[in-house]
């Protein structure tokens, strides 16, 4: 019973992981190229399907797997995703390309108007991002309305959190409560730095979770759902199937999805990767028996497919093709950041893994990605971060639930009741208080009460209530499209058509 509960959940994975590009593949491209690329990975599903070995050695009670949906359908509600509570400051970018993705047809190409002096301005476009984590949901959008498909985007991000914590529990070979609320608490002390830097009265307000700088940021994984869900709900599947060893004639197949989904993790886990086919050859000591164990029709031809289409649709993209280094002003914040982020969780770990070739991999990225940077803001050291901390979780996880009574599994302990409690209250807390709020702002007239009050605190709230009903929180969705001309970074999510392989040669021709 066992093996079938994992054998179909395994599938389950890869389908959430293969169905974005199926979808991109069949819908995006002409015919020819449909063929060839779509029916390629198709094959290739069908054939790592047969390859699934599965092997999970724990039971799973229905009562307490029961709770755990509970609990993912509650924390992913207050994420946003889906439009039903507050949403951060990410999500007009989100909603107005995933309006597109609905009610445009595809590929999703657009005539650039009203942006004076751009380089884009007067061009056909075509969306060109990131995007396959949104598709399956747009589709939907698509046939059954809006509501539908914001619905379905809500409902594919609690089903990526399920995958994440069953292959995370296969990992363990533990599925507990425990397990589950050490991966809700995963994160840094960020908000230490922030209480140095800012006064208490202004702890809390947007921004000073960037206490450090732009590129001094690392997720936890509650602000990987919250902010960057369409990234690590991609990314987190994938590279938990290869640390669960999955068929070698699989692997380079799976792990090829990363690049099309997750494009800063796909770098960022590209050492541990290697560090995987490494063992694998290790363990047969022979070169060419290694090669004949690696050779697939999925493996090669597979992976060949997913890379060479996203390699040729993201190429175009002006946006992230610059990448430079940056040294540091502030020695002190930069060791201060590299403590709170990651430094004290890597000494509580080092005498129990000092010998884990895993550790050091996860050290050896952490230290110089903050000197580097591609495009603007955060994007590089913040997402290129994520396989790092995701196997330092892991190797925490493992210590908490291996070690009985050391010292530093109290340390680790405490490490994730701190962490846990100030992620939950900056995230999940924010979020329902923010949307009691603005539920309230919205649907009554309670704050022109309180701004007529003689006590300070009560007119101060109901300024807060009048300035949440004018911001909309709820539904972030100022632009409607990603074209509108008060939207400043539409080059992040398209590129011109002229001079574009993809859209010459491979994509569907329609006028914009």
């Amino acid at each position: 019973m066992r093996s079938q509960i994992d054998l179909w959940m395994t599938r389950l994975s890869y389908l959430y992981i293969v169905l974005p590009f199926l979808l991109f593949a069949f819908l995006w491209l002409n015919l020819f190229s449909a063929l060839i690329f779509g029916g390629t990975v198709l094959v290739s599903l069908i054939l790592a399907w047969k390859r699934i070995d599965p092997w999970m050695l724990v039971r799973l009670k229905r009562g307490r797997t029961f709770w755990v949906i509970v609990m993912v359908i509650f924390i992913v509600f207050f994420s946003g995703i889906g439009s039903y509570t507050y949403q951060n400051e990410d999500f007009p970018y989100r909603n107005a390309m995933f309006n597109d993705l609905m009610s445009y047809p595809w590929p999703v190409m657009y005539h650039v108007e009203g942006f004076e002096g751009h380089f884009l301005n007067g061009k056909d476009t075509l969306m060109t991002y990131y995007l396959g984590y949104y598709l399956p949901a747009a589709l939907v959008g698509k046939i059954f309305g809006p509501a539908a498909g914001h619905f379905a985007l809500f409902l594919w991000a609690v089903l990526g959190v399920l995958i994440t914590l069953y292959l995370i529990a296969k990992y363990l070979q533990k599925f507990s409560l425990a397990v589950v609320f050490m991966f809700f608490a995963w994160g840094t002390l960020f908000f230490i730095g922030a209480l140095i830097k800012y006064p208490v009265e202004k702890f809390g307000t947007e921004g000073n979770y960037l206490w450090a700088g732009m590129r001094l940021y690392a997720n936890s994984n509650l602000g990987s759902i919250y902010w960057i869900f369409n990234q690590s709900l991609t990314a987190w599947p994938i590279m938990l199937l290869i640390l669960n060893k999955i068929p070698l004639k699989n692997s380079i197949f799976i792990y090829s999805f990363c690049l099309f989904l997750s494009p800063f993790c796909f770098v960022g886990f590209l050492p541990f990767f290697l560090y995987y086919l490494l063992l694998h050859y290790r363990q047969g000591r022979d070169l060419q028996e290694f090669v004949k164990s690696c050779f697939s029709f999925q493996n090669v031809l597979g992976a060949l497919a997913v890379v060479a289409l996203t390699y040729f649709y993201l190429q175009s993209n002006k946006a992230g093709q610059k990448f430079h280094y940056i040294p540091f002003s502030s020695l002190k914040v930069f060791v201060a950041f590299m403590a709170l982020s990651w430094g004290i969780v890597a000494l509580i770990l080092f005498p129990k893994f000092r010998n884990e070739p895993l550790y050091w991999i996860s050290v050896a990225i952490l230290i110089p990605l903050p000197f580097f940077q591609q495009g603007n803001g955060m994007d590089f050291p913040g997402r290129v971060s994520m396989p790092a901390f995701l196997v330092m979780l892991l190797l925490a996880m493992r210590l908490v639930l291996e070690e009985k009574r050391s010292l530093t599994r109290k340390a680790m302990v405490a490490y994730f009741v701190v962490a846990g409690v100030a992620h939950f209250i900056f995230e999940t807390g924010i979020s329902m208080w923010k949307t009691g709020v603005a539920n309230l702002s919205y649907r009554t007239n309670l704050h022109e009460v309180l701004m007529q009050s003689e006590n300070p605190e009560y007119r101060a709230f109901g300024e807060e209530l009048k300035e949440m009903r004018n911001k909309q929180v709820l539904i972030r969705d100022p632009f409607k499209t990603i074209t509108h001309p008060s939207n400043p970074v539409i080059w992040n999510y398209m590129a011109d058509t002229e001079g574009s392989f993809f859209y010459e040669n491979l994509a569907k021709k329609r006028e914009p």
